[in-house]
């Protein structure tokens, strides 16, 4: 059959695009949405660290322990692996969690980036690992029950992706959340502990995030209700479930409300870099519309020789309405 290895092969690459697919997915509604380098290497990490649970508990645990079994005499010779098999499946588990370690290093999950900060994580590397691929699998298991659920009631599940400022902190992004509910006029809004089978993986990778996935992850995100809306404050976006219209309603505020606070909501650095440049501007603007539309006009010349990507340029340009817009209201109620 000459086919057949072409067969396999188109087999294959399918399976392991809709393992991705679904790994990326639950990924997202867990760990919310986290765009750029970051992100695509956060899902290689979860998945590697998926399949290494897979490759312990699938193969290692019963290939190893058939042959302790076999050499005590218990069955006899029962089991026909070739001494290659052992030394991959070693080699696959001593080296997968320092490969994973290195990648968050590299992807400066953490705020230090060196080999020294890389060793530092080695040993913690295998429990943290660990859970965070047990966490993943469990992910994958109940996200297809979340989204059912989320159809049955009719509820949107919408993100708002953003990187909280360096010497910021958990309450800054609480009260930033709960201004823009605020600005919409949504004020009784409660913090809540995340329960029931939803909050098991997040529970689950509390150790990984603590240890392996920096800032990028948080073990356990800040949940707020507010009548029918759930809203998920992660360490990167922050997550809207809820009535159709609420939910973008609420989407559209956080967009609004977030800009010029203590978050950036583009994840490139030389675009964090124009929101600097925006920041600044806002933060120094005294009425004079025609001076801050010269200098406005700089950075947007900068802005449109950058190498960023639509969605960056987007958010920078709407940024920049916003700004100018704000001030020219501000100058005219100066005027009234």
């Amino acid at each position: 059959m000459p086919f057949l290895p072409f067969v396999v092969l188109l087999a294959w690459q399918a399976l392991s695009k809709s393992a991705s697919f679904a790994l990326g997915w639950a990924t997202a509604i867990y760990f919310g949405q986290v765009p750029g380098r970051q992100g695509s290497i956060l899902s290689v990490v979860s998945l590697l660290a998926a399949g290494w649970v897979i490759v312990i508990v699938g193969f290692a645990i019963p290939i190893f322990g058939g042959a302790i079994i076999e050499a005590s005499g218990v069955i006899e010779d029962n089991f026909d692996v070739e001494a290659v098999h052992y030394v991959g499946l070693v080699a696959a588990i001593v080296l997968a969690p320092p490969l994973i370690a290195a990648a968050t290093v590299y992807a400066e999950f953490h705020e230090e980036r060196s080999v020294g900060a890389w060793l530092r994580r080695v040993p913690v590397s295998y429990p943290a690992t660990a859970m965070l691929g047990a966490s993943v699998l469990q992910m994958v298991a109940f996200t297809p029950i979340l989204v059912f659920q989320r159809w049955r009631q009719k509820l949107k599940l919408v993100q708002v992706p953003l990187v909280m400022r360096e010497g910021t902190d958990d309450d800054d992004l609480l009260n930033a959340v709960r201004g823009a509910l605020a600005g919409i006029g949504i004020d009784d809004v409660a913090v809540a502990e995340a329960t029931g089978p939803r909050s098991w993986p997040l529970r689950t990778v509390g150790f990984a995030a603590r240890h392996l996935l920096g800032a990028v992850v948080r073990g356990e995100p800040m949940r707020l209700r507010a009548g029918d809306l759930d809203i998920l404050a992660y360490a990167t976006n922050v997550s809207i479930q809820g009535p159709s219209k609420e939910a973008y309603r609420v989407r559209a505020a956080m967009e609004r409300e977030l800009a010029f606070r203590n978050m950036y909501l583009t994840w490139n650095e030389e675009a964090q870099g124009f929101e600097d440049d925006l920041q600044r501007l806002h933060e120094s603007a005294n009425g004079d519309v025609e001076a801050l539309r010269a200098e406005l006009d700089e950075v947007q010349e900068r802005i449109d020789v950058a190498s960023l990507n639509t969605e960056e340029w987007n958010v920078l340009y709407r940024l920049r309405l916003q700004l100018e817009q704000d001030v020219a209201r501000r100058a005219s109620g100066d005027r009234g």
